[in-house]
């Protein structure tokens, strides 16, 4: 399965040193100058023995001499001088919906992407090491060295500034500036970068839009989470389980972009270990292997990202994504490789389910049903229906009950209930609706099931020992329970009940109906650890990673929600826009990690000032937004501003320095001045700058609007 070597370093001619995303790009913008035709002259000219499929397959990666090749074909059949630079430039508009312009986005700023250049850059080459050696807001300076071997063409550079100005749009402003101060390709020691961007005309909400580009932006996210759950019912859903696991390596290199990926496993005890790569040559992947299947991860280079393929059945094997060099991987994709990860576990657990239960064909089919039902569960909720909707086809009951932890109520809630098509007299038909909270006894039976990973299912009857165990029985009207315990690295997940209303020996536990419900269990707790990671990921989305405030996304949104209700209920918002003052001074003498410490200590401050239900956000750099939602009675919008005064009149402890920053603010309300999202904050913004200026003899003063 191995597509191409992966080459010695300085080796040009052979490896994997450019993410086919350049060239599916390259490819698009010369048939658009050309058509077909185009792109058979410039495939000829490049002598590229790659096929056109290959090279728009983003998850492919090519050598050194092909990029080159391409780029020199490309400027000769569209006769464009720049071509290479406007191929860098065509980057975020052809991978605006990819998972590596979702990651890069997901770090929440421009600085933030080229602050990190160094793993930004290696998504889509790992020819030259980027390096940031200074970003703040508004610029930055780059400087690229070439790894050892390789030479720095003009056209690479010229790429590099094209793909420089992009970090920019991914956040809805203009392509950044770029200047290429010094070129290695004409003789300098290595390639300096100055870039440069507008702040003052990021948009908030999209001119003309209440549904503007952030709405489409967080929709694009959700939509892209979403597709990434319900791509496993299409990987669970092949027969072939060489065919499940080739596709899911396909799948999660397209999701951590890498040039070479390995997948080892043992399907079961005692079996050869079997093998599906990209990037790799044949008689390498078996040492590969034995590396990641045998070694401690610590052990193993930090340029290498392995995580484990194992379920509550069994540990398999390990997936790597993997690159050549000292470069790493973001930490984002640590988690979606993981991901993967139990996709795999999850697959391998149906198929050795099915070899090994041959005689129980049904069973069977109906655990590969309900991981197809559970791969298309967002949710822990969701996770949990479908789960009552699947076991009975699994496990002859006539009731059951999804039991989700609550962390917070130390207990166990019920989320999702499924009761036989007869129910006998005096079951409570109602808890199918009622929530029911379940607390374990301290040292109780239930206790300790949730507290062992490798806990069995448990059998318990009505007039159990266990006063807990026993009300739960009692609870779900029945004659006998089965308790399967839904757990993870000695995190509590949740509990499966599968009860019986007669005939208790229906779930007397025998080792077929043990080894159905385990099963079950670790399909369970796959879904409820990926519904889990769904809604950290969503967090992250929509929460500033410095601060933790809500970001730019979740404000406009909540800001657009609250229009919507004060105007079906009459009410009145105000938004509060603020501007740190002196904070460039601290950012100059004492550093940006100063000043990242000083931003997340003046976050804290202001949820202090507020109210619950008010909404403080970071719009970037040292711009904050307050959302009040105060319905009826209105807020007043000047004793807000003495709030917020107070808050900055104390300086701020970061580091064991006391700083002092002040702020400019401007507020606007509805419906008092503006109606709308776009008027509320151009008014607000215009009365902060207001402020701003009137502050200038010395002194901050807050203004605001009515």
């Amino acid at each position: 399965m191995g597509l191409s070597t992966a080459g010695a370093p300085g080796n040009t001619g052979s490896g994997n040193h450019f993410s086919c995303s350049m060239t599916a790009v390259l490819l698009a913008r010369v048939e658009a100058c050309g058509g077909s035709d185009a792109v058979g002259e410039l495939m000829r000219r490049a002598g590229v023995e790659r096929s056109v499929e290959y090279l728009t397959d983003t998850a492919n990666w090519i050598c050194y001499d092909e990029a080159v090749a391409l780029w020199r074909a490309g400027a000769a059949v569209t006769h464009h001088p720049q071509f290479a630079r406007v191929v860098g430039e065509d980057a975020a508009k052809r991978l605006n919906g990819s998972s590596v312009a979702a990651l890069l986005r997901s770090l929440g700023s421009p600085e933030a992407v080229y602050r990190q250049i160094a793993e930004s850059a290696s998504k889509f080459g790992t020819v030259s090491k980027l390096e940031a050696v200074d970003v703040g807001p508004g610029y930055a300076e780059i400087e690229a060295v070439a790894v050892g071997g390789f030479p720095r063409s003009a056209e690479h550079c010229a790429w590099t500034c094209g793909l420089l100005t992009q970090p920019t749009v991914l956040f809805g402003l203009p392509p950044a500036t770029v200047e290429h101060e010094q070129c290695a390709a004409f003789g300098a020691s290595r390639c300096t970068y100055r870039i440069t961007w507008t702040l003052d005309e990021r948009p908030l909400v999209e001119a003309g839009s209440e549904n503007g580009g952030l709405q489409a932006e967080l929709a694009a996210m959700r939509e892209r989470l979403q597709s990434m759950f319900a791509t496993a019912a299409d990987l669970i859903g092949a027969d072939d389980i060489d065919d499940v696991l080739a596709r899911i390596t396909d799948r999660a290199a397209l999701e951590v972009r890498a040039p070479r990926y390995l997948l080892a496993v043992r399907p079961r005890a005692g079996d050869d270990v079997h093998t599906h790569h990209k990037g790799f040559d044949e008689d390498e992947v078996a040492a590969y292997a034995a590396r990641i299947l045998d070694q401690h991860p610590a052990a193993l280079p930090e340029s290498w990202l392995v995580v484990r393929i194992s379920s509550n059945r069994r540990d398999y094997g390990r997936l790597l994504a993997m690159y050549e060099d000292g470069r790493r991987f973001f930490p984002q994709e640590r988690q979606l490789l993981e991901v993967y990860g139990r996709y795999a576990a999850s697959a391998l657990d149906s198929a050795t389910a099915l070899v090994e239960a041959h005689q129980r064909y049904a069973q069977s089919s109906a655990l590969l049903e309900l991981a197809r039902a559970l791969a298309k569960a967002g949710t822990s909720d969701a996770v949990a229906q479908r789960l009552c909707e699947a076991v009975p086809t699994v496990v002859d009951c006539d009731r059951v009950a999804v039991y989700i932890w609550d962390q917070a109520r130390r207990g166990l809630v019920q989320r999702a209930v499924k009761l036989g098509a007869v129910t006998p007299a005096g079951s409570a038909d109602a808890t199918a609706q009622d929530e029911h909270v379940c607390v374990p006894a301290p040292g109780g039976v239930l206790a300790r099931m949730l507290r062992d990973p490798q806990a069995k299912p448990v059998f318990v009857a009505a007039e159990s020992e266990d006063p807990a165990l026993a009300e739960l029985v009692s609870m779900l009207g029945g004659v006998a329970a089965m308790l399967v315990p839904l757990t993870a690295s000695e995190t509590a997940l949740g509990l499966l009940s599968v009860s019986v209303h007669q005939s208790a020996e229906r779930l007397h536990p025998n080792p077929d109906l043990l080894d159905r419900l385990s099963g079950v269990a670790a399909q369970a707790t796959t879904a409820l650890q990926n519904a889990h990671l769904l809604d950290q990921i969503t967090h992250q989305a929509l929460h500033d990673q410095l601060t933790g405030l809500a970001n730019r996304l979740q404000f406009g949104d909540k800001l657009r929600s609250a229009l919507i209700r004060a105007r079906q209920n009459d009410e009145s918002i105000t938004l509060f826009y603020l501007d740190l003052d002196r904070f460039k001074p601290v950012n100059d003498e004492f550093g940006h990690d100063v000043g990242d410490d000083l931003l997340a200590a003046v976050g804290e401050r202001l949820v202090r000032c507020v109210r619950a239900g008010d909404t403080v956000a970071r719009l970037g750099g040292d711009e904050f937004a307050i959302l009040v939602d105060a319905g009826k009675p209105p807020v007043d919008p000047a004793a807000f501003e003495r709030r917020l005064e107070r808050g900055f009149s104390q300086k701020f402890v970061t580091g064991g320095r006391a700083l002092s920053v002040g702020a400019s603010i401007g507020y606007a309300s509805f419906p008092v001045v503006a109606e709308t999202a776009d008027g509320l904050l151009r008014v607000a913004d215009a009365a902060m700058f207001e402020a701003k200026r009137a502050g200038r003899a010395g002194v901050s003063r807050i203004a605001g609007r009515r």
